[in-house]
């Protein structure tokens, strides 16, 4: 795998971790337009940059899960091209009409996966890490 490819695919898991992150935290942000090309999207995630090795054809059996994927474009275009995770790269150079294209494609990814805060062991368990914190 090339570095570029590498670091794209490193830049994808980052992203989930993040979406992740701010899905179990509670702080969704809001949507915005997609000015992406949906079509274009799907050969860039899967074929271009191979998000789907690390993220699942459907972005949500991956390592880390995008769907549902709550950044805004702009907040994904931002993300992805200044990473701060260590399991996913920056990527600088990818373009915000590359960035938008994926993000148009995953906004368009059906949610199979219940929300977080529905599963029932998941759920326990972050509340008995609360719980812990509390006392």
């Amino acid at each position: 795998m090339n570095n570029d490819r590498f670091r794209l695919v490193s830049l994808a898991a980052a992203t989930l971790g993040s979406l992740l992150a701010a899905t179990v935290s509670g702080q969704v942000p809001a949507g915005g337009p997609v000015t992406g090309n949906v079509e274009r999207g799907r050969t860039l995630y899967a074929d271009t940059y191979n998000c789907d090795a690390c993220h699942g054809f459907d972005a949500q059996s991956g390592e880390r899960r995008l769907v549902p994927l709550n950044y805004t474009q702009d907040g994904f275009i931002t993300f992805v091209q200044n990473s701060p995770l260590p399991n996913m790269p920056a990527f600088p150079d990818a373009s915000a009409q590359v960035l938008a294209d994926i993000y148009a494609y995953i906004k368009t990814i059906p949610a199979d996966a219940p929300a977080l805060d529905q599963v029932p062991l998941l759920k326990d368990i972050r509340e008995r890490k609360a719980r812990a914190a509390a006392e």
